[in-house]
C-alpha cells in the first residue's frame, strides 16, 4: 500500500494536521493535532529487508539506482523521492527530487536525504519538518536524526498549527532531544508576529511539560523601580527534589539572586526560599534613598536578603513542622514583593514543632520567635515550650486526663517582663455516647505559675492562678430523609437533612489576673465553634470567669453521597454573670448571638456569618460571601464584611469570557475598598487572550501602600502593568499575573497548557 503523494504546493505540515475539538480545560484552544502517517508493513514481508519500489531499476554491484516514484520502506520507516541509490553494503540510501522521510514522531520533506539502513539516522537538506509527538513543526537548511536527537541547522520551529505562526523560535542550530524534551539553541531569537522580541546565544528550555534542567523564559515587570528582569534556570537535581536558581535585575536597585529548593520524600516535604541583593541603590536599612536626604552621614547602600523555610514530616509516631521566615529589614516586603496580601504582612513567624502521639499520649516540643514588621515592640520568642497530655479510663463511661505544659518566654525589646511559665490541666468526665446523641460531664482545676524576670516593683515575681472549671455539654442528632424531587431537595439536590441541637454550660471560677503576664493571650474572633470553647482567649495568660449557657441548633442538607448541600448554625450565649477578666483595663463582652450560613447551589457558593451583642445593641461582626463559579473561564465573586471598631470592606472579581469573541479572550478585575478609610486596598483588571499556541495576559494594578516603619508618613499608591506571555511546548514570559488572580479571585485556577 502506498502513501498518497503530496499536491504540488500543498503545505506539508497541512497534511498531518488531523482536526478535533478542544476541551475546555485546556489553555491553549487548539482544534485539532499533528498525526504520524500510518505505515503498514507488506504482507509476509521481512522487516529488516528493505523494500523498494521504482518506475525503472538499473544495478551496478551492492549498488541499485532507482528513479521515478521511489518508494523505500524499512519496518516503520519510509522514503519516497524523485530517485533514489541504495547501497548495500554500505547499508545506505541517497535520494533526490521531493524527498519526504516518515517514521514514528518525524515526518520530514526536502530537496535531498541520506537514510541509514541499520539505525534510526537520517539527514535531510532544504527540509520542511514535523514533530508529531512534540506538536513542533518548522523548517531547516539541514536536518539530521540520530536516534531520539533531531539536529537542526538554520532553523526555525513553532507550535502553532498551519497557516499560523503567531510565534517561532529561528536560531542557528538547534538540537531536540524527543527523550528529554529538552531542546538546545545557538543564537536563538524569539519572534511574535515576524517581530523578533528575545535573543540569546545560548538558550536550554523545555519543549514540553517533562521536569528537566535548563533556562525557563524570563520574567519581565515594570514597575516603580523601573524594569524588573528576571532569567530562572532549572536544575532537575532527581525525580524527588529539585532547584530553581533566579538572577534577578532591578533597574533602580541593581542586581541579586532568588533560589528555590525542593525536596520531598516519602517521609517529609521541604522546600526553602531565599533571596539576596548586594548593595541596594535605594535603601539604606532604614529608608529609601529619597527619604534620608538628611540622614547624618549621608546614604549608605544596604544589602537586602529573604529566607522562608516550609517542613513538614512524618515518621511513625513522630510528626515535625518547621517555618521559618526572615527578611533583613522591614521594608523588604513593600519594596520586593508585587502581591498586596504579601507586601501587607505585619509579622514573620519562626516556629520549629515535633510532636509524638501514641495512643492517648501527646507529647510535643516547639519552639517560635517572631519578627516584627511594623513599629512597636516585639513578639515573644517561646525558647522552648514543652507539653504533654493522656487521658485514660477508670470505670465504664468515667475517665481522667491530664495536661502538663512549661514554656519559657524570652523578648529582644528592653523593659518588658520575662520569665517562665507551667500549667496543670488535670480533668474527670463522664461520657455518653449514642448514634442519636451524647452528653458530657467534666470538671477540674486549672493551675498556673509564673517565674518572671523584670516584673514591676512591688508585684509578686511568682504569682500562681487556680481556677476550676466544670462544664456540661449535650447535643442530639437526628436525620431524616428528603424527597429529591420537590421542596429543598429538588433545589438543592438534597437526600436527607440533620437537625443537630446543643445545649453548653460552663462554669469557671474567676481569678485577678490584671498582675499577670501577657505572653501570648489573644483575643478570638467570635464564631458558632466559640459557644462551645471553655476560653474566650488564646493562650493561657488570661482564663476568663465564666458562668454561661450557650444554646445552639445546626441543620444539614445533604446529598446522596453524604456531601454537605447547605449547613445552618444558629447559636446564642447567655451570661448568667458578667465576665470580669478582660485583656484590657476591663472586659468586653461576647456577643449574645451569633449565626452561620454556608452552602452550595450547583454552581453558586454562599458564605454568611452575624455576631450580635444583643444587650448592647451591637454589631460584632457581619461577613457575607457569594461566589459563581461554572467553570475555569466564568467566575463572580462578591463579598462583604464589617467588623468592630475598624473593619467595613467590600471585594468584588470577576473573570469571564467576552460575549461573542469565543473561547479566545476573557477580561478580569478585583475591587477591595475600605469604606471606614475610604481608600482602594487593592484593585486589578485585565485581560487574557489565548490562541491554539500563544496566551498573553495583561494586568493593571494599583495597591495601597503604607509604610511601616515610617511612623505618620502618609498612605500612598502603588501601580503598574504585568504581562505573562505563555508559548505552547516553550514555557513564557512572567507568571507573576497568574499568582496575583489565584489570590485576589477566589476560585481562579491556571489552566494548563
Amino acid at each position: 500500500m502506498l502513501l498518497a503523494p503530496l499536491a504540488i504546493g500543498e503545505e506539508f505540515a497541512e497534511a498531518l494536521w488531523q482536526a478535533g475539538s478542544a476541551g475546555d480545560a485546556s489553555l491553549f484552544q487548539c482544534p485539532g493535532r499533528y498525526v504520524s502517517p500510518a505505515i503498514p508493513f507488506l504482507q509476509d514481508s521481512d522487516p529488516t529487508v528493505p523494500w523498494i519500489s521504482a518506475a525503472a531499476f538499473s544495478s551496478r554491484g551492492s549498488r541499485v539506482e532507482a528513479d521515478g516514484d521511489v518508494e523505500v520502506r524499512l519496518g516503520n520507516r519510509r522514503l519516497a523521492a524523485g530517485s533514489a541509490i541504495l547501497d548495500e553494503a554500505a547499508s545506505r540510501v541517497w535520494a533526490t527530487g521531493e524527498v519526504r522521510i516518515d517514521e514514528p514522531g518525524l515526518s520530514v520533506r526536502g530537496a535531498e536525504a541520506s537514510l541509514d539502513l541499520d539505525s534510526p539516522q537520517a539527514m535531510v537538506t532544504d527540509a520542511e519538518f514535523v514533530l508529531t509527538d512534540l506538536q513542533l513543526r518548522g523548517r531547516a537548511a539541514r536536518i539530521a536524526r540520530r536516534g531520539e536527537v533531531v539536529e537542526l541547522d538554520s532553523a526555525a520551529f513553532t507550535s502553532c498549527p498551519p497557516g499560523d505562526t503567531r510565534w517561532e523560535v529561528r536560531a542557528r542550530s538547534i538540537r531536540l532531544d524527543a527523550a528529554t524534551e529538552i531542546a538546545t539553541s545557538r543564537h536563538a531569537r524569539l519572534r511574535m508576529g515576524g517581530v523578533p522580541v528575545f535573543y540569546a546565544p545560548y538558550l536550554r528550555f523545555p519543549v514540553s511539560d517533562r521536569r528537566s534542567s535548563g533556562f525557563l523564559v524570563p520574567d519581565i515587570y515594570e514597575g516603580r523601580d523601573g524594569i524588573d528582569l528576571s532569567v530562572p534556570y532549572y536544575i532537575n537535581l532527581a525525580p524527588n527534589y529539585d532547584a530553581t536558581l533566579t538572577p534577578r535585575w532591578i533597574a533602580k536597585r541593581g542586581l541579586g539572586i532568588e533560589g528555590e529548593v525542593r525536596h520531598r520524600s516519602r517521609w517529609t516535604d521541604t522546600q526553602v526560599d531565599a533571596s539576596f541583593l548586594a548593595g541596594d541603590r535605594d535603601y539604606d536599612g532604614e529608608f529609601a534613598r529619597t527619604d534620608a536626604g538628611n540622614v547624618p552621614g549621608g546614604f549608605s547602600p544596604s544589602d537586602r536578603w529573604s529566607l522562608d523555610i516550609d517542613h513538614r514530616g512524618r515518621l511513625g509516631d513522630f510528626v515535625t513542622a518547621v517555618d521559618v521566615a526572615a527578611v533583613s529589614d522591614n521594608d523588604y516586603f513593600r519594596d520586593f514583593a508585587l502581591e498586596e496580601g504579601v507586601a501587607s504582612r505585619v509579622a514573620l513567624e519562626r516556629r520549629g514543632e515535633v510532636e509524638y502521639r501514641r495512643g492517648a499520649f501527646l507529647g510535643r516540643l516547639l519552639a517560635q520567635g517572631f519578627q516584627r514588621l511594623e513599629s512597636g515592640s516585639g513578639s515573644y520568642r517561646r525558647l522552648p515550650e514543652v507539653g504533654v497530655a493522656y487521658s485514660g479510663s477508670l470505670a465504664g463511661p468515667l475517665g481522667w486526663s491530664m495536661g502538663v505544659t512549661w514554656a519559657s518566654f524570652d523578648s529582644s525589646a528592653n523593659a518588658v517582663v520575662t520569665g517562665e511559665r507551667y500549667h496543670l490541666d488535670p480533668r474527670l468526665r463522664l461520657e455518653l455516647h449514642r448514634p442519636w446523641g451524647f452528653a458530657k460531664l467534666s470538671g477540674g482545676v486549672r493551675r498556673t505559675g509564673y517565674d518572671l524576670a523584670g516584673a514591676p516593683v512591688g508585684t509578686d515575681p511568682r504569682p500562681r492562678r487556680d481556677i476550676g472549671i466544670g462544664v456540661l455539654d449535650a447535643g442530639l442528632f437526628l436525620e431524616r430523609d428528603i424527597s429529591p424531587s420537590s421542596g429543598a431537595g429538588a433545589l438543592l439536590g438534597a437526600r436527607s437533612q440533620t437537625l443537630e441541637p446543643r445545649l453548653h454550660y460552663l462554669r469557671q471560677s474567676y481569678a485577678n489576673q490584671d498582675g499577670l503576664p501577657r505572653f501570648d493571650a489573644t483575643e478570638l474572633t467570635f464564631s458558632y465553634r466559640q459557644l462551645f470553647r471553655d476560653n474566650r482567649y488564646a493562650g493561657l495568660d488570661r482564663i476568663g470567669d465564666a458562668n454561661r449557657l450557650s444554646m445552639g441548633v445546626a441543620s444539614r442538607l445533604m446529598d446522596a453521597t453524604g456531601g454537605e448541600v447547605l449547613a445552618a448554625r444558629l447559636g446564642a450565649l447567655v451570661h448568667l454573670e458578667d465576665p470580669r477578666v478582660g485583656l484590657g483595663p476591663t472586659a468586653r463582652p461576647d456577643p449574645d448571638l451569633v449565626g452561620e450560613l454556608a452552602g452550595r447551589l450547583g454552581p453558586v457558593r454562599i458564605v454568611s456569618r452575624l455576631a450580635w451583642d444583643v444587650g448592647g445593641d451591637e454589631l460584632g461582626e457581619l461577613g457575607t460571601g457569594l461566589s459563581y463559579r461554572r467553570d475555569a473561564r466564568r467566575i463572580v465573586n462578591i463579598a462583604y464584611r464589617r467588623r468592630f471598631p475598624d473593619v467595613d470592606q467590600t471585594d468584588f472579581s470577576f473573570y469571564w469570557p467576552v460575549p461573542g469573541l469565543g473561547r479566545r479572550i476573557d477580561v478580569f478585575g478585583r475591587w477591595n475598598h475600605d469604606w471606614r478609610h475610604g481608600q482602594i486596598i487593592e484593585s486589578f483588571a485585565g485581560f487574557s487572550f489565548a490562541s491554539c499556541c500563544l496566551a498573553v495576559k495583561l494586568l493593571w494594578h494599583r495597591t495601597m501602600d503604607a509604610p511601616r516603619n515610617l511612623p505618620g508618613s502618609a498612605t500612598t499608591t502603588e501601580s503598574g502593568l504585568m504581562l505573562q506571555i505563555s508559548f505552547k511546548g516553550l514555557g513564557g514570559f512572567g507568571s507573576k499575573v497568574d499568582s496575583r488572580l489565584v489570590r485576589g479571585i477566589k476560585g481562579y485556577r491556571p489552566r494548563g497548557g
